[in-house]
């Protein structure tokens, strides 16, 4: 391994992004590194962000790469894309804009592609707070739902697909993809890169660490939009996997709607009432295990939400996500069909709600 080229594709900023890259840029890496910070264009907020950064950092090498207006292709893959094209080294790495890494954290990366087979390895991300509401039920789907349960998958199989927030690339992995550029006409474009991955005959392995990201500053309107997003690319995957999710993921839920179905057929109320109890001490037992062995104990408090989440959110997000085939991401209004191909793409006017 010759180098790391680390590439950030970013659009917009908030207030964790510069002392998120100035950890990047302070990595402790073993190997020669650059850092390339790609974005559509000069005018983007990040650009200002990012030339701050590499001024307090001038024995890094790194660079800031325009990959210019990215029309229908989603917006972050292009970016992605264009930076992979400039890479000096061909082990790189993609790290989104609000993921905080500590400083030995790209090198614990680089120690999980030793192994010939392995073409991508990645790492879980956890949302951490404190934030606002909308924030929190972000968090509690991706903590507790999506991320927990891909990484069950993935600790099983070697699944095809893998997390956006920050993941590695052997250079023999990056031989068999070829031009990134063609994982820009879906929104799912991390899972697509994970099958594609193991479609090559390599591995995706999952790093057993986790990185940081801070809540989304979202009131509970931005925070429902978030979701729904992510349900809707759920959805995209098709309807039997769709229903599978929805039933496999919440089994506060599932025991609940046993439990009511059976105080209907006449089981008494207390016997269903005690029923509905157990599986509340359970689920939250459960969670507290996983919470352990994922994420340590920092976060901990969240789990005493989930109750609300599954029992009162999740019936009306995942009935709601059922029927959509489109989302908005970053100031683009895009229509998905299978799989998350997009279909059609058309900027948001000013007008537009965005529920980004």
């Amino acid at each position: 391994m010759d180098g790391l080229t680390v590439v950030v594709p970013i659009k917009g900023v908030d207030p964790q992004t510069e002392s998120n890259l100035d950890a990047l840029f302070a990595s402790r890496v073993p190997v020669p590194v650059e850092y390339l910070i790609a974005m559509e264009s000069p005018d983007d907020p990040a650009y200002a962000v990012a030339t701050r950064v590499r001024q307090r950092h001038p024995d890094v090498a790194s660079a800031i790469v325009i990959s210019g207006p990215a029309g229908s292709r989603m917006g972050k893959q292009h970016n992605l894309a264009a930076g992979f094209a400039r890479a000096r080294y061909d082990t790189t790495a993609s790290i989104d804009a609000d993921v905080r890494v500590d400083p030995d954290t790209l090198a614990v990366g680089l120690s999980h592609l030793t192994r010939p087979d392995v073409g991508v390895a990645y790492f879980l991300p956890q949302y951490v707070g404190p934030g606002r509401l909308g924030g929190l039920l972000v968090a509690l789907y991706s903590n507790y739902y999506y991320q927990l349960n891909m990484a069950a998958v993935a600790l099983s199989s070697n699944a095809g697909f893998i997390t956006g927030g920050l993941w590695l690339m052997s250079g023999e992995a990056r031989r068999r993809l070829g031009d990134l550029s063609r994982f820009g006409t879906t929104v799912s474009d991390d899972p697509a890169i994970g099958r594609a991955v193991v479609a090559s005959g390599l591995r995706t392995v999952l790093i057993p660490r986790t990185v940081r990201m801070r809540y989304e500053n979202l009131g509970l309107g931005g925070g429902v939009r978030h979701v729904l997003k992510w349900l809707t690319l759920l959805r995209a995957e098709g309807l039997p996997t769709y229903l599978a999710i929805a039933t496999s993921w919440h089994p506060l839920l599932l025991g609940t709607v046993t439990a009511v179905i059976a105080a209907l057929a006449g089981v008494g109320v207390v016997p269903v009432l005690l029923a509905v109890a157990a599986v509340v001490v359970v689920r939250l037992l459960g969670a507290v295990v996983l919470h352990a062995r994922a994420y340590g104990w920092r976060g901990l408090r969240t789990i005493l939400w989930l109750p609300v989440y599954e029992l009162l959110a999740v019936p009306v997000l995942f009935a709601r996500a059922l029927f959509s085939r489109e989302l908005t991401w970053r100031g683009t209004r895009y229509r998905i069909g299978r799989g998350g191909t997009i279909l059609s793409a058309r900027p948001l006017t000013p007008r537009t709600p965005d529920s980004s």
